[in-house]
């Protein structure tokens, strides 16, 4: 028997056209902050926890009306969990949070950022997030994996538009190395989760807790942090190369310091860059600044970091344009 699910609404989809806006930042760089400030500042279609949960289902529950009861469903299960935050930080954790749909990517198609299998899906993303919210004027997405990728993303969807996020990269590496050092022992359910029907990165997870328990805290922390020194240098160089392919009309950069300090300013820079209007009723998302403390191992690091950075070019603000001011 043929399952109810979305297949039965595909001809729904053929007869919307998304618009999508891609944000690209490395992971812990403030993609989070600006996506929950973009997307209540203005009529975009996003995409939330419910929609990664449930993706197979959510044309479903929309046409049912039983996407709210779903999404009650979910909140019961992270009450049930005493999580009233995602734990790496201090964003509520409900139904409504805004996701990546790297999630999606890898659990249906097998890979976390956009290629050649995974594209297809995520033009499905488009185009469901469009179906549910007809009256938005774009798709705002974002994907930390797809960092590197902005060049593939506009080949695929040529009418994509790009927001770059660009963060003191020694910040990065400080929020990077907080989350590996303070909840890398500790079972995460919210985690378990999203890696639902991925078992490789189940096993990944399951890995890392197990060298952090044989190896101690100390010595894994001290790998942990060799490891995202070189990753983030790594990503950096990619961001740069993803700026450098997308067409200067296509692309805006942002700064995550101005952006905390003068989030109105990063808003009326996206309105006017990319004719986006003002919601009727927008909610206002207020960044907090985080404490700008840095761990002793980042401390001790920065140096021989910024002069590594310098080495292959890579400096804060060199993409071209940066900033909200």
């Amino acid at each position: 028997m043929r399952r109810r699910d979305d297949r039965l609404y595909g001809t729904d989809l053929r007869k919307v056209t998304p618009k999508p806006v891609f944000i690209i930042g490395l992971h812990r760089s403030g993609t989070t902050l600006l996506y929950q400030m973009l997307a209540g500042a203005f009529p975009v279609a996003s995409l939330s926890v419910h929609h990664v949960v449930n993706y197979d289902r959510i044309l479903l529950h929309h046409h049912a009306g039983t996407a709210a009861a779903a999404g009650r469903e979910l909140d019961s299960l992270f009450r049930s969990w005493h999580m009233a935050t995602r734990g790496i930080d201090e964003v509520p954790l409900t139904h409504a949070m805004l996701e990546e749909y790297g999630w999606v990517l890898r659990r249906r198609a097998g890979a976390f950022h956009v290629n050649g299998k995974t594209a297809p899906l995520l033009d499905e993303i488009c185009q469901k997030l469009q179906c549910l919210t007809p009256s938005a004027e774009a798709v705002l997405l974002k994907n930390p994996w797809d960092t590197g990728h902005a060049g593939d993303l506009l080949a695929y969807f040529p009418e994509a538009r790009f927001i770059f996020l660009q963060r003191d990269p020694v910040a990065i590496v400080n929020s990077q190395f907080r989350i590996a050092k303070d909840h890398g022992g500790e079972k995460d359910p919210y985690l378990d989760l999203l890696l639902k029907g991925i078992p490789l990165g189940r096993a990944w997870l399951r890995l890392q807790r197990a060298l952090r328990k044989a190896l101690g805290g100390y010595l894994y922390g001290r790998i942990a942090l060799r490891y995202i020194l070189r990753d983030v240098t790594r990503e950096l160089g990619r961001l740069e190369a993803s700026w450098e392919a997308v067409p200067s009309g296509r692309r805006i950069a942002l700064d995550y310091a101005g952006l905390v300090s003068y989030p109105d300013g990063a808003l009326e820079k996206v309105a006017n860059s990319l004719g986006l209007s003002l919601r009727p009723d927008p909610v206002r998302v207020e960044p907090h600044p985080r404490d700008p403390t840095l761990l002793p191992e980042v401390a001790a690091a920065e140096s021989g970091f910024r002069m590594r950075l310098d080495e292959k070019g890579i400096a804060r603000g060199s993409l071209d344009g940066i900033g909200t001011r």
